[in-house]
């Protein structure tokens, strides 16, 4: 099992601490300056390890800033990175589009707003809040990719966290219209061995995060359901005008048929015309 960097130094700080307990045999004096050495090689490590990490998290962050200007009729308006800055989550507010650029993978995914179906926040799998495309056209997309299965995958996910106390992973789970790629995962908090209380900074900043990100997700999903509902309003209009255009072009017919100037076969061809 991987300990990881605090594992071993918790392990090595208890061995050191039976150690001068125990009065360090014969010479307790030596032992307490092995125990302060510890401590001080220790603090050294801690501080030269933390610094490798936020060397790597900024080599991480200029790579994502260049994958980022390479993506064709793209800006970056805002972003939002994973814990571990290998996923990030980008807007173009000015063209409408959401790009998740993932560092282990050599293909961005850009996806149109109208693409976004279901944004909802996980932590530990289970689902805390959702917003879904309510639209026909939306509904209809969303529907066939539950459909194909995956459905299965995000029903195993939803449940009641009213007795979590504490949490390890919070992800924001993002659904779009790609049957190869439909489900796009943003870890903000992701501790394997550490489970976090609500009070604590940690769960309150990954959280916030999520929220924040899941809320702005919600607006462009609401964009997209206003403007199916004006297309579908201006589709059940323009029929409804041609349909009376139809008629009243009937009616016109049957007139000129009574007033005898078209005779009865010229008036089944014509309307035969119009009703097509």
């Amino acid at each position: 099992m991987y300990l990881g960097f605090g594992g071993i130094l918790a392990i090595l700080a208890t061995i050191m601490f039976f150690i001068v307990i125990g009065g360090g045999g014969n010479n307790p004096i030596l032992a307490w300056i092995l125990l302060i050495s510890f401590g001080i090689g220790s603090w050294y490590c801690f501080k030269k390890h933390k610094e490798l990490e936020e060397e790597k998290m900024t080599q991480k962050r200029h790579e994502t800033d260049d994958r980022l200007e390479r993506i064709p009729n793209y800006k970056s308006s805002q972003r939002y990175t994973s814990a571990n800055g290998d996923i990030t989550l980008s807007i173009d507010e000015t063209n409408k589009q959401i790009s998740f650029v993932v560092l282990n993978s050599y293909k961005d995914k850009v996806y149109s707003y109208r693409d976004i179906l279901k944004s909802e926040i996980l932590t530990d799998g289970m689902s805390v809040t959702s917003t879904n495309r309510g639209s026909q056209i939306g509904g209809a997309l969303l529907g066939g990719l539950l459909a194909g299965g995956v459905g299965a995958l995000i029903g195993g996910l939803s449940g009641s966290t009213t007795s979590q106390e504490k949490v390890k992973k919070i992800e924001l789970n993002i659904i779009v219209n790609d049957t190869a790629n439909p489900i796009h995962k943003i870890a903000f908090l992701d501790s394997e061995f550490t489970a976090y209380s609500k009070d604590t900074r940690e769960y309150k900043d990954g959280y916030n995060t999520a929220y924040h990100c899941h809320q702005l997700i919600g607006v462009l999903i609401r964009q997209a359901d206003e403007e199916d509902k004006q297309k579908e309003t201006s589709t059940s209009s323009n029929n409804s005008q041609g349909s009376l255009s139809v008629a009243d072009e009937i009616r016109k017919l049957v007139q000129l048929k009574d007033e005898g100037i078209i005779s009865g076969d010229e008036f089944e061809a014509q309307k035969n015309k119009l009703i097509g």
